[in-house]
């Protein structure tokens, strides 16, 4: 069983095409039907994609690229289609990071300063309930 799931996993990888995208459709094509024989085959290809992008900066800037792209186009969807997002969103986040790294930048400012927002915000209302609670005759309740 173990010697499939590699089996499946190495045959991916060892495929010779005329083009990226011909490529590309085939792997997407082989990890289809290898995930119908078994889920396992492309929850193998995903966990190395993960460990691929994230060791990308040891890799020529050429070569970040193409995977990158790749997996901006092939992994992160197939992740999200599989419901694994925290997966699809290091995914996206670590390909932009190589494929357009001032847009990248641009959005972890962004996020940043929403998220310095957020939490403002939710300590304000943090504080307001306990004042409530507090007035309403619960003093030891909590806020979580």
């Amino acid at each position: 069983e173990i010697a499939q799931l590699v089996d499946g996993v190495t045959k991916i990888g060892k495929i010779q095409f005329t083009s990226k995208e011909e490529q590309q459709a085939e792997n997407f094509r082989k990890m289809i039907v290898a995930m119908a024989r078994d889920i396992r085959v492309i929850l193998v290809k995903l966990a190395d994609r993960t460990h691929n992008i994230r060791t990308l900066k040891h890799v020529p800037p050429k070569k970040q690229k193409e995977v990158a792209k790749e997996t901006l186009d092939l992994y992160a969807p197939l992740a999200h289609r599989l419901g694994i997002f925290w997966m699809k969103t290091e995914l996206e986040d670590t390909s932009l990071r190589f494929l357009h790294p001032e847009i990248y930048e641009q959005l972890k400012v962004m996020v940043a300063t929403k998220r310095e927002q957020r939490q403002a915000y939710t300590e304000e209302v943090v504080h307001i309930l306990r004042g409530q609670m507090a007035k309403a005759g619960l003093p030891g309740a909590s806020v979580t």
